[in-house]
């Protein structure tokens, strides 16, 4: 096998590595490092979970991609590479909400949702993001489900007063633009 092809396993295993990295920027404060090692373990990940039936991925190699055989079998691991890339995904939302990058928390915490649908950290990052682009109705609705699992949890409950409070301004200046309209 030529050195340039990396194993599902190899492949994996860089993309924990990189996740860690991530982690490790994080708490140090090093968010846009951090961020550029989730987005590396995802493309790494996303690569495994691409293959196709003959075998065909995108191998890394020296940071670089490229394209071509895997020798080895399609990973027998999906469900720790899918684990992997939702981590990925959670910690990213988790970056862009504390950026008021509310568009991309939107899309990581939707994406994480999308392999643990009632994951608590990606239901909030999801609402949080949601109710600063005034979709108020997916952040309601993903409040409530928080709520469901934990009803005095202080976090969800000012969750759901700041959504109800930016409803209420949103109905009052509704209603103030159609009495306007009608004068």
């Amino acid at each position: 096998m030529p050195d340039t092809y990396k194993s599902c396993k190899t492949l994996f295993d860089e993309a924990e590595s990189r996740k860690q990295l991530g982690n490790d920027c994080f708490k140090r404060g090093e968010l846009s490092k951090a961020k550029k090692h989730y987005l590396y373990a995802l493309m790494i990940t996303r690569s495994i979970s691409s293959r196709d039936t003959v075998g065909r991925s995108m191998a890394f190699f020296s940071g670089s991609i490229v394209s071509g055989l895997v020798y080895d079998e399609p990973p027998s691991f999906k469900e720790e590479v899918e684990s992997l890339e939702a981590d990925c995904q959670r910690n990213l939302a988790l970056i862009f909400v504390n950026e008021c990058k509310w568009e991309k928390g939107l899309e990581y915490s939707k994406l994480a949702l999308e392999h643990n649908e009632d994951d608590a950290k990606s239901l909030y990052r999801h609402s949080i993001s949601a109710l600063n682009l005034g979709i108020l109705d997916t952040a309601e609705a993903c409040c409530g489900r928080l709520l469901l699992s934990d009803s005095n949890n202080k976090l969800y409950l000012k969750l759901q007063r700041d959504i109800q409070t930016k409803a209420l301004a949103s109905k009052n200046k509704e209603k103030k633009m159609y009495s306007k309209m009608f004068q």
